[in-house]
């Protein structure tokens, strides 16, 4: 394959453009492309992708100037969603970019600069359109697409059932704690509110230096007390508490996971969220993912910290030393994947179920090698979504018929 080849290659379902395009707009980085050649699913998109490369360590070889589309060229973008994206720049910030345009408030050399400077990309695709409609040139409208991702939850998550749980315990134990010495106080209090002949006044106990020895004994044992009472509420309550944000930034990243899938795949996909499959494991599954390309089991992740995956293994850093992670997702994936596939064969759906591990962590370091379960990172999880697209595996019956089982499964789980 040559660079002409290679340019004219199209990129992922995601962004189905030209690569020469993609890559003249500041699109298609050098970590795309290094992303691209090597996990790539179509070949030819590999290829083409290490063409490019090549290319970009070659500075002798030839780079083609950008350019405009050309008339009829479809943009990936419609016109009235091109007239209705906000202008990005001074003084117009903040208005539509048609009336702008149409008003001549913004010139063709505005657009050029859009389209070279702009970090939207979809500021940078309307002013490629807007751009042809002043020079009086041709746009195809893209197809229309197939509707939203159609999302359906089988109630609170595991993350959010455990919150749930570990906030009530730590209000019981810390009323335990609180309660006690409480007590104690009211049976001191109630012993001493009784009548008692040879009970002492304040001053005769302290005229002596056996009474003062005791008084401060007493103090003391007070003090001690008052000391471990909030040394140990303290350290439960920091035990919970991080046991609690732990799931709550899980929680967090199943959230932003399935934003990012919302905005990438269209009506011919449906999204599943916290299904508790019938039998002895009753954690549930993250995400499922149904559609044309057959389905994925989603293990989000979103761990705090260094980590490796090496084949199966996961490790974290701890000093200078890799140690085993109390959980493997790797693992956690294949299974939810094979329960899944399992659970979908009861009714003779023999569909295959394809594990995947999410890492929602976009600060958080990971290293992948040879992994034995695909790790799908969050800030290229929309090339990911697109890489899948590779023709229609799953029969539209098919799909209809594991929407429809999980669907009642979902409806299931709400009602109990």
């Amino acid at each position: 394959m040559n660079l002409e080849e290679a340019r004219k290659t199209l990129w992922l379902k995601s962004n189905l453009r030209p690569l020469g395009e993609l890559q003249d707009e500041g699109y298609l980085t050098r970590e795309r492309l290094e992303w691209a050649a090597r996990w790539a699913y179509n070949p030819r998109l590999q290829e083409a992708a290490k063409v490019l490369l090549a290319a970009q360590n070659s500075p002798d070889l030839p780079q083609k100037p950008v350019d405009m589309p050309e008339p009829g060229f479809d943009v990936g973008i419609s016109l009235e969603k091109a007239r209705a994206i906000l202008w990005p720049f001074a003084p117009y910030k903040g208005q539509p970019m048609g009336g702008l345009v149409e008003s001549k408030q913004l010139s063709l050399k505005d657009l050029g600069y859009a389209i070279e400077t702009a970090w939207d990309e979809k500021v940078r695709l309307a002013a490629i359109a807007l751009s042809l409609v002043r020079l009086e040139q041709v746009v195809k409208e893209p197809a229309p697409q197939a509707g939203l991702v159609d999302v359906v939850s089988g109630g609170r998550s595991y993350a959010e059932r455990k919150q749930l749980q570990l906030t009530l315990l730590e209000g019981v134990i810390l009323g335990m704690f609180l309660g006690i010495p409480l007590t104690v106080f009211i049976i001191l209090l109630s012993d001493s509110s009784e009548p008692n002949q040879n009970s002492k006044t304040f001053s005769e106990v302290v005229s002596t230096p056996t009474g003062v020895i005791a008084l401060l004994v007493v103090l003391a044992f007070l003090i001690l007390m008052n000391w471990l009472f909030t040394y140990i509420s303290d350290q439960v309550t920091k035990q919970f508490d991080k046991k609690i944000e732990e799931y709550r930034r899980g929680e967090a990243g199943e959230d932003k996971t399935v934003e990012i899938i919302l905005q990438a795949l269209d009506g011919n996909w449906k999204l599943f969220r916290n299904l508790t499959l019938p039998g002895r494991n009753k954690a549930d599954l993250d995400l499922v993912l149904v559609g044309p390309p057959g389905i994925w089991a989603l293990e989000v992740k979103n761990f705090n910290g260094e980590y490796r995956n090496v084949g199966e293994v996961w490790e974290f850093r701890r000093g200078k030393r890799w140690k085993s992670a109390s959980v493997n997702p790797s693992r956690q994936a294949l299974n939810c994947a094979v329960r899944l596939a399992n659970f979908l064969k009861a009714d003779n759906l023999n569909v295959f179920v394809n594990p995947v591990v999410v890492w929602a962590n976009s600060d958080g370091l990971l290293r992948v090698e040879d992994p034995t379960v695909s790790v799908w990172f969050i800030n290229r999880l929309v090339d990911e979504l697109g890489n899948i697209w590779q023709g229609e595996r799953l029969s539209k019956p098919e799909r209809e018929k594991v929407n429809d089982k999980l669907s009642r499964l979902c409806a299931q789980q709400k009602a109990e």
